[in-house]
Parts: structure tokens; C-alpha cells; sequence
């Protein structure tokens, strides 16, 4: 896939009356900043120091929050027995602990639940209530996380069998609420413009329990020490890293770091971790690793066992198993997304991918088509074929194609859908399938009229070698976390090489060392390397800092 790189070269004006904090901050900070819409000093200083405490006073209680808490007090004090019913990803697991930890707490009776996802799939549902039921007959009351928005069907069976139903949610609402005793959602389409609606669904349930302490006259200790959860679920639901997020991420990752929780202390240890941070950490090590359990159609109890586990041996064993989870999901991702690239003619020149095959495994196919839409920059379409024969499975987009509006102009050849610009699920009739597949690729056609693909990229700053010190890439961290709504920020970087060296076992990466010493390293590039005649000028990418034995360097990540 070509790429298009871009860099406007626009500086944080020097005019600008800056904060004692903001001139201690590095200056291509500012300009990154500057450049990605924060304007004045107060906007920079509120988005790099935000306040957790400030953030969320800062906003509105959500609609429904007063009759939710109605109904969670009166359980607490009256000994009446919650179950808590969430989704089975990250953010789902995280919710329910969340909400299950700040209960107990309380003194509450909890018992969680969670569909099985080759069965239920996503959200309560009647199947799922009756299921619930089974196991804890003693409930009274329901309490959704990160689902229940468009369980329509599942809260009035809830309702039918006599109990107290509160939802929260943050996904897009439908055309109609379900009939729950409270319905808590900050994309509800009457919540005040004065509401933070990006929270992810553990985010959302973190909030209800701070205002369930304070409602109660309790210390909110416990609540705040659950933010490392919430933190990790926003991180891992790809919700934007900005305002209440950011404060929720900042202070869940400091928690984390200082090994408060002992699942975190544990895993950082057994993944050989030195830090946690945001976007590797948890992004691409620990995620991955929960998220494997529904996807390989594990037991989903056991995450949210080890969450709020203290038992070390118990944490240790369960990692573990979670990390063969993982490793046997990405063999199979690998597997999946050959076959799907496999199946794809010569020369395919199409402006959308719809790959089918009845022997897919529903938890991957989400990942095989968010791979090939970043290999194609195009949109994909990736199925496997349900119980009931139809083909069931996930949609990505890249920037500048409306995935849920296509899916809306072909939902007559549908089961089922939703989602939103760059992500949906979809369920595509059998016997409707070659016309939907006709459509949509019109749709895609019709979007990129000249088939061009190539994916646009800003540089955010261009340094010769020498300006990548120690203390400069030190000082970049003040902008992490990273994550949706504020990536990694990507570096120019002009270098006179004056040697080349190749590294790994088959001499498949590349090193190039400049006249200062700094390290630019090209991971799997050795082949393309060596075919070439001089050596390059330019790269982008980022820099990091490199301990080796005790002995700390800057490199050059070249992407």
C-alpha cells in the first residue's frame, strides 16, 4: 500500500503567553500540539495535567443516575442479591469488575455473567436472562456494563421474570430505549451537550459507583482505586484518549505502575514489562490477551476472576493460560488472514475486500479485516457462516469511507447490523448474499472513483540526528498516554549513515548508524536493504529510549 507522507511545517506561535508548566515542556511538544487543534496555553495545559477530579465534576450525572441509584441502594441495604450481566472483551470484563469490586464493597451480593460469544452472541438477551436465571435465581436486580442499549428483547424478558433492570452502556443508542428501571448512556440522544460522551463502558459504571459512594455517605477510596480498570478498558475499547479518558488513563496507569493491584504486578512481571504504559502495554500485550478468551470461545469467568484476584499462584497460573489463549489466536489470525488474502484475485483492483469462508472462527475475523483494510486501505468485509447458515462478521474502514452509512443502503439484504464509521458487525442472508456483496463494492466504487488507495500520513516533526538526545525523548513522554484521538506523534528524522549492520537470526533487520551514533533500526526490511545502492537520508518514525544491560541509548524506530 503506497503512503503519502505529509508535514506542514506550522509552529506553536511564539506570541503565545505561556503557563510555567507549558515552558518547562519540550517545544516540539507544543507545536504537536498546536498543530493537532490545541490553540491557547489553557487548552495545552488542560489536555497534558488534566484533573480526574476536575473532569468529572466538570460534567452532568448521566440521565437515569437517580433512579439506577434508587435501585442499587435499596439492593445493597436490603441484602438483595445483583448480578451484574457483561460483554466478554476487555472493556466488558473491566466493567464487571468495576462494578462486582465497588459493590462487594459496599457489602452486596454479586454474581457476574456474560454470554457465551458462539452462542449469544454480543448484549443481554432472552437466551442470556433465562440462562442467568438458571444459575443465580436468587437475583432481584440487573445491572448491565457495556451492554443493554439495544437489548430490547433481553431487558423485557428481564422485566417478565420480575427484576429491577439498570443499563449502561456507551454504545450508539437505537430508535427506541429499552424498557429498563434506568437507562444510563451518555450517547443517549437527550443527554446535555454539557456530557462527556466518550467513555468507554467501564468508564461509564466507574462514574455510577463514585456517585453510588457519595450518594451513600461512604469514603470513595475504594472507587478510586478501581480506576486502574477503568483505565484499562478505555485503552483497550479504542475510545478517545482526550479530556475525562485521558484523566482516567493518566491516573489507572500510575496506579498500575506502582503495583497496587496484583493482577498488574503479576503480569508486568510474567510479560517482563518495566513499565506499563498505554499503547504497547496494554494495546498490544495485555488487550490481546483477554480479549483471546471469547475469541477462542473460552471461559470468560476466569479474566474477571484474575482481576480481583490477591491469590499470586492462582494470578500466575491464570496469566499464563491466558497467554497460550492468546498465542494459539494469533497462529490462527495468521492462518486467517493468508487464506483471506489468498482468495483475493491477481491484480484485485475493487475498492472494497469481502472475503467469506464457512471455516473462519468468529472471535478472528474482526482482526483478519482490520489487517487487510491496514494492508489495502480499503474497506473490508470478512464472514464466516452461522448456525443458521447465513454469513455472519466484521467490518472495518479506513478514514473517509462510512461503514454503518453503506451497511444503512444495503440493510434490506441483512439480519442484522451496527456500528459506526470505521467498525461494524453484520449478519448477511444466505440467499442474499451475491447481491449485497454486488452493492456494496458499487458503494466502495462509487467513494473512490479513481482507485487510489494511498494512505495520507502526517509527520508531526522533522529533527536532524543530533536533536534526538536522551533528555529530548524523556522530556516527548509528557504527551502519553497514547491511543485513539491522540496517536503516537511521528517523526522526520535527516541522518548522514555512515555504517549499515544487520540483526536477527536470518539477518532480517536492519541497523543504520548516523555520524552521531544514533541507532535507526528497520524491522524486516534486511532484504529490501540489501537490494538497494546507497543508503537513504530520510526516515520517519519515532525514538525511544533503549536499555541494554544497564546501559541507556537513544534508537530511531524507521517505520
Amino acid at each position: 500500500m503506497p503512503i503519502k507522507y505529509e508535514y506542514n511545517d506550522i509552529h506553536c506561535p511564539s506570541s503565545l503567553v505561556l503557563t510555567p508548566r507549558l515552558e518547562a515542556v519540550h517545544p516540539a511538544c507544543r507545536d504537536i500540539l498546536y498543530n493537532r487543534g490545541y490553540k491557547t496555553a489553557e487548552e495545552m495545559e488542560a489536555f497534558l495535567f488534566p484533573s480526574l477530579a476536575e473532569s468529572v465534576r466538570a460534567c452532568p450525572s448521566f440521565l437515569d443516575t437517580e433512579p439506577a441509584l434508587d435501585i442499587l441502594e435499596h439492593a445493597i441495604r436490603n441484602k438483595e442479591t445483583i448480578t451484574v450481566y457483561q460483554d466478554y472483551d476487555v472493556d466488558g470484563c473491566t466493567a464487571g469488575a468495576v462494578a462486582a469490586e465497588c459493590l462487594m464493597n459496599l457489602g452486596a451480593t454479586v454474581n457476574r455473567y456474560c454470554n457465551e460469544r458462539s452462542v449469544d452472541g454480543f448484549g443481554i438477551c432472552p437466551n442470556g436472562i433465562e440462562n442467568l436465571m438458571s444459575l443465580y435465581p436468587e437475583t432481584k436486580v440487573l445491572l448491565t456494563v457495556d451492554n443493554g442499549i439495544s437489548g430490547i428483547a433481553g431487558v423485557a424478558r428481564a422485566k417478565e421474570r420480575g427484576l429491577k433492570v439498570v443499563i449502561t452502556d456507551h454504545h450508539e443508542p437505537g430508535e427506541s430505549l429499552p424498557a429498563a428501571d434506568a437507562v444510563i448512556d451518555p450517547k443517549r440522544r437527550d443527554e446535555p451537550e454539557a456530557q462527556y460522551k466518550d467513555n468507554c463502558g467501564a468508564g461509564v459504571i466507574w462514574r455510577i459507583m463514585l456517585e453510588l459512594y457519595m450518594r451513600m455517605g461512604v469514603s470513595v477510596y475504594p472507587v478510586m482505586q478501581a480506576v486502574d480498570l477503568a483505565a484499562l478498558g478505555t485503552v483497550a475499547d479504542v475510545v478517545p484518549l482526550t479530556g475525562m479518558n485521558r484523566a482516567i488513563v493518566q491516573e489507572g496507569l500510575r496506579l498500575m505502575n506502582e503495583g497496587v493491584r496484583p493482577f498488574f504486578r503479576v503480569i508486568s512481571g510474567l510479560l517482563e514489562l518495566k513499565t506499563i504504559d498505554a499503547q504497547y502495554s496494554i494495546a498490544f500485550r495485555i488487550a490481546p490477551m483477554i480479549n483471546a478468551v471469547s475469541r477462542m470461545d473460552e471461559d470468560v469467568s476466569l479474566v474477571g476472576k484474575l482481576l480481583l484476584s490477591k491469590d499470586e499462584a492462582f494470578l500466575r497460573e491464570g496469566i499464563i493460560h491466558l497467554d497460550d489463549i492468546n498465542q494459539e489466536r494469533k497462529d490462527e489470525t495468521v492462518r486467517e488472514a493468508e487464506a483471506a488474502v489468498a482468495s483475493l484475485p491477481q491484480g484485485y483492483n475493487e475498492a472494497a475486500i469481502i472475503v467469506r469462508d464457512a471455516g473462519f472462527r468468529e472471535g478472528i475475523v474482526g482482526i483478519v479485516a482490520g489487517r487487510l483494510t491496514q494492508e489495502y486501505n480499503r474497506p473490508t468485509i470478512v464472514l464466516t457462516q452461522d448456525k443458521n447458515g447465513n454469513w455472519k462478521g466484521s467490518c472495518r474502514s479506513p478514514e473517509g469511507f462510512q461503514m454503518k452509512e453503506a451497511l444503512d443502503k444495503c440493510a434490506k439484504w441483512l439480519v442484522a447490523y451496527g456500528g459506526h464509521a470505521r467498525a461494524a458487525g453484520v449478519t448477511v442472508r444466505a440467499s442474499d448474499y451475491e447481491a449485497f456483496e454486488k452493492e456494496f463494492i458499487r458503494l466502495a466504487n462509487e467513494a473512490y472513483p479513481d482507485r487510489n488507495f494511498t494512505k495520507k500520513v502526517t509527520i508531526d516533526a522533522v529533527f536532524p540526528a543530533s536533536a534526538y538526545t536522551e533528555e529530548m525523548v524523556r522530556e516527548l513522554r509528557v504527551l502519553e498516554p497514547y491511543g485513539e484521538g491522540f496517536p503516537q506523534p511521528l517523526f522526520g528524522l535527516v541522518a548522514d549513515v555512515r555504517d549499515v549492520r544487520f540483526m536477527g537470526a536470518e539477518k532480517q533487520h536492519v541497523k543504520y548508524v548516523d555520524e552521531t551514533g544514533l541507532s535507526i533500526i528497520q524491522w524486516n526490511q534486511g532484504e529490501a536493504v540489501r537490494n538497494r545502492t546507497r543508503c537513504p537520508r530520510k526516515f520517519v518514525g519515532h525514538p525511544q529510549l533503549n536499555d541494554w544491560n544497564g546501559k541507556i541509548s537513544v534508537q530511531f524506530i524507521s517505520a
